[in-house]
């Protein structure tokens, strides 16, 4: 074997930070297959990477390469150096000339620099012979012991010829000493095109396993560790961290989905996408179109969902006794909440929420359950979608024959917020109405605001925005508000709902 050391290199991927990852450093081996550099690897070996280099055996000096072509569903890769003092070619063998029993050796690096840059050489036999195991189409099984960083290396016969690309082996727990090789008569007309920069079905996303359900909520879907510059997947927008839970309206939960839907297409083809991606305050679905093999033509995903976090009612004193709260999230209870067809609106509770449309433009209303008794510290939460005026939250209502107090924070249809107080049912501003990118007009935001003592805080989806001392109103009841343009009738939706009150 030794005549290979010239040709068995140890590739090194550089790969970038996400959310759920650190900067980190990916090793496998490669096989050098021509007099001018071109080398064959695995493509899970150097997709999405930021930077790759080479090392042959037994040397420290690093030599950059750059990537050529990638078949993500045949895990093959071409990538070329153009310093190839040292370097040799091997020879392509044949694997429809293998017999099961017959001996191979496996090449490469075993866990990479880590361990050193001496190539290690393991031996076994061929114990099956064109081998399904979706996505591969034909694999080599063998006994050779093989260990992370082998991935990419070659799999050679009695005369020193490739046979076999290592692509895979078994958990170690389940099963000793079982591992895949790619069958090289399989690899060679695929290498072939990618050669000449021909990508096959390129989606130009790394895909691994989702072994983040803490971070996602959920272990279904492919989560996205890195994606190409100039691929179908960036002129979607796709990022790192971003969760693929559906491909062509099927869901994907391994490679083999991918490339089942990847092999009924051809390049040009557009395929729609489903993402999930999860910020500091809320997990967005996204959907958009990939077009295969097309760098510059994806429609780019788009935010067609969103959930924000729960959060917790924040905790209001008790003074001079026990605190009274609620909590409804309206699909289930409909707590005792007014509702009825009324002269300026009707209030209803449908689909999960409760509702308030009016009827003209210029109308408001606070609305409220019947069994949170007054308070003077309190505090509330809701979800609040404004499709038209003003939606927000209310603390300290009181209703003296019509002249109603109350303070109020809200969101604007116009992506908006603000804060101000009733006294007497005459307004007086106390945050004017400001900008924000915080909430999403026409989607649920969750809002929460406190009043302890003269303290009020307004929160939008997690972010405080407004904290104010005020004392002209001292206490009352929580709800929650819309109101109408002068020239718009208002809609607003309320739901996940809970108050906590200290007498």
């Amino acid at each position: 074997m030794e005549k290979l050391r010239p040709s068995t290199v140890m590739i090194i991927a550089d790969f970038p930070e996400t959310v759920i990852s650190y900067e980190g450093v990916g090793f496998g081996t490669g096989v050098v297959y021509t007099d001018d550099g071109y080398i064959v690897t695995n493509a899970h070996v150097v997709e999405g990477a930021a930077a790759i280099t080479v090392v042959p055996a037994g040397s420290n000096r690093e030599r950059p390469a750059r990537f050529v072509g990638v078949s993500t569903c045949d895990d093959l890769a071409v990538i070329k150096v153009d310093d190839i003092e040292g370097l040799a070619p091997a020879v392509f063998g044949s694997s429809d000339e293998l017999r099961v029993g017959e001996d191979v050796t496996a090449l490469g690096y075993p866990f990479g620099a880590e361990i050193g840059t001496d190539l290690s050489v393991t031996r076994g036999i061929i114990s099956k012979l064109d081998f399904q195991l979706p996505p591969h189409e034909s694999l080599t099984q063998t006994d050779t012991p093989i260990n992370p960083g082998n991935s990419g290396g070659p799999v050679v016969n009695r005369k020193g010829e490739i046979v076999g690309i290592n692509a895979l082996g078994a958990d170690p727990s389940m099963a000793q000493d079982l591992n895949f090789a790619i069958s090289i008569d399989k690899a060679k007309p695929i290498i072939a095109e990618l050669e000449q920069g021909q990508n096959r079905l390129w989606l130009g996303m790394s895909l691994v396993p989702n072994l983040y359900e803490d971070y996602f909520g959920t272990s279904d879907g492919l989560v996205v560790a890195a994606f190409a510059s100039r691929s179908p997947a960036s002129s979607a927008g796709v990022q790192p961290a971003y969760l693929l839970t559906q491909l062509e309206g099927l869901s994907v939960n391994s490679m083999a989905d991918v490339c089942k839907i990847l092999r009924s297409h051809k390049d040009g083809d557009g395929l729609k996408v489903q993402f999930m991606n999860v910020t500091e305050t809320e997990i967005q679905a996204l959907e958009g179109e990939v077009i295969i093999g097309e760098p510059t033509a994806s429609v780019p995903v788009k935010v067609v969902a969103r959930q924000s976090f729960a959060a917790d009612v924040p905790t209001v004193p008790a003074s001079g006794g026990g605190t009274t709260t609620g909590s409804w999230d309206f699909s289930t209870d409909d707590g005792d909440w007014y509702t009825g067809n009324f002269e300026d609106s009707v209030v209803e509770i449908r689909d999960g929420a409760y509702h308030i449309t009016f009827k003209a433009g210029g109308w408001y209303r606070v609305a409220g359950p019947q069994s949170i008794a007054l308070g003077s510290d309190q505090a509330i939460i809701a979800d609040v979608r404004v499709l038209e005026g003003i939606a927000g939250v209310v603390l300290g209502f009181t209703n003296n024959e019509g002249n109603l107090s109350f303070y109020l924070c809200y969101i604007t249809s116009e992506a908006t917020y603000g804060c101000g107080v009733f006294i007497d049912s005459r307004y007086i501003s106390l945050v004017e109405p400001t900008p924000s990118n915080l909430f999403y007009p026409g989607d649920f935001n969750t809002l929460v605001m406190s009043a302890i003592g003269s303290r009020i805080t307004f929160q939008i989806n997690g972010t405080e925005v407004a904290a104010f001392d005020d004392s002209s109103v001292a206490g009352g009841i929580p709800g929650v508000y819309p109101e109408g343009f002068s020239d718009v009738p208002g809609q607003a939706s309320f739901d996940n709902v809970s108050m906590e009150v200290a007498p």
